[in-house]
């Protein structure tokens, strides 16, 4: 029901497709808007791969004269004549006629002359000009993140601004007259304020910026201000207010407003009360009040949407295959989110998943997730099951 669920927001869901240029050093985790070629060879030319002696194979097992030294940096043409060799450094340019390197450790030197067995296998250490991206070659594509190593590999072809899409601008709230900020003092009957925070977590970690927005009190009034407020946002997320209970008031102000209902549940445990609305090119999620089922969804149904939204290539959460531990029962009729730790190639829930969608401690021990199929009946020891890891 999860993956139901994302694509029929998906199928409401527009892509910012707005960009902007950013030198290479503020490239880190955004999304590139173009496809990036490779504008020169990797390696640029034949270098050595290691400190060493530079020789031709079909002189191994002969004593070959050492006539020189070149270094890393040295622009300078050599070639090698029969029976001779060349001290090298790594990341200098290769002699000519030469096609192997033999490392320092394993050289055997008198005299200035170099003796090598065949033990050194032919084209030992030698790096071959383009060997890892040739020129032209596709370098990266149009929306994967841009990672310290991908940072690396666009430094290496000169590069350094890249045209990346803009992400989008997120307003996070929570409701309820019953819940306190963490900061303030909570008296007997209230509680703080927990899952505003996690969602804010949860975003930063995928690295999307969110402004929390404050607490929406329990009135029709106070929720339709909150929401127009926020009308300057792509992507407005409240939790609480999700239930049909008489004081939600949410899906009254954003029909009120003009929104239209992209998803009214999603046939899950915990989480089914989650809701999704739209105007024009914006959306809301109200998740539900209770902290695992806020947090849960948040991770499941919220974040692919803003990688869809941002348009990232990859939306899918990465899957592990592992072995579960145990035996579990399902209810019929509905989708189960699982929580479970995963170690050593198997999965154990956590008391048997027997928790409430209000409980956070379980999240804390959990490290991944199993989600059940509808009519999934339960699962037995040993059975074979894809996870997602929550961390």
């Amino acid at each position: 029901m999860i993956q139901s669920s994302l694509e029929l927001i998906f199928q409401n869901v527009n892509e910012l497709k707005k960009s902007k240029k950013v030198s290479l050093n503020g490239a880190i985790n955004q999304i590139l808007a173009r496809d990036i070629f490779a504008v020169k060879n990797l390696p640029s030319f034949d270098n050595s791969a290691l400190d060493g002696y530079a020789f031709n194979y079909d002189f191994v097992n002969k004593p070959l004269k050492i006539v020189g030294t070149i270094f890393a940096g040295d622009k300078s043409v050599y070639e090698l004549s029969q029976n001779c060799a060349y001290r090298i450094m790594t990341g200098a340019m290769m002699p000519k006629a030469s096609d192997t390197v033999v490392e320092f450790e394993k050289a055997v030197v008198e005299n200035d002359m170099l003796f090598v067995d065949k033990s050194i296998k032919k084209h030992n250490a030698y790096r071959y000009a383009g060997e890892e991206v040739k020129a032209g070659e596709m370098l990266l594509r149009k929306g994967e993140v841009l990672t310290p190593d991908k940072i690396m590999l666009l430094a290496s072809q000169g590069i350094d601004e890249v045209e990346v899409f803009t992400k989008p601008k997120v307003a996070v709230f929570s409701s309820g007259d019953e819940i306190v900020e963490p900061w303030q003092k909570a008296s007997q009957s209230e509680i703080y304020n927990a899952n505003s925070s996690a969602i804010e977590a949860i975003l930063k970690d995928a690295k999307f910026e969110c402004e929390y927005k404050g607490i929406i009190k329990d009135s029709f009034t106070d929720t339709l201000n909150a929401i127009s407020s926020a009308s300057n946002y792509d992507v407005i997320i409240t939790s609480g207010g999700a239930s049909k209970g008489d004081a939600d008031f949410m899906a009254e102000a954003l029909k009120e407003l003009g929104y239209k209902a992209v998803i009214d549940s999603i046939n899950v445990r915990p989480g089914k009360p989650t809701k999704c609305y739209k105007l024009d090119e914006k959306l809301v999620f109200i998740l539900p009040g209770n902290p695992m089922a806020a947090f849960l969804i948040c991770f499941l149904v919220v974040l692919p949407t803003l990688k869809k939204i941002s348009s990232q290539k990859e939306l899918n959460f990465t899957k592990i295959m592992a072995k579960f531990s145990g035996n579990i029962k399902f209810k019929d009729g509905r989708s189960n989110l699982v929580l479970g730790i995963y170690k050593d190639g198997k999965f154990s829930t956590i008391n048997n998943n027997k928790f409430g969608s209000g409980m956070i401690t379980p999240l804390v021990k959990a490290n991944s997730i199993y989600i059940s199929k509808v009519g999934e009946s339960g699962l037995s020891d040993n059975d074979d099951i894809e996870i997602i890891p929550l961390y």
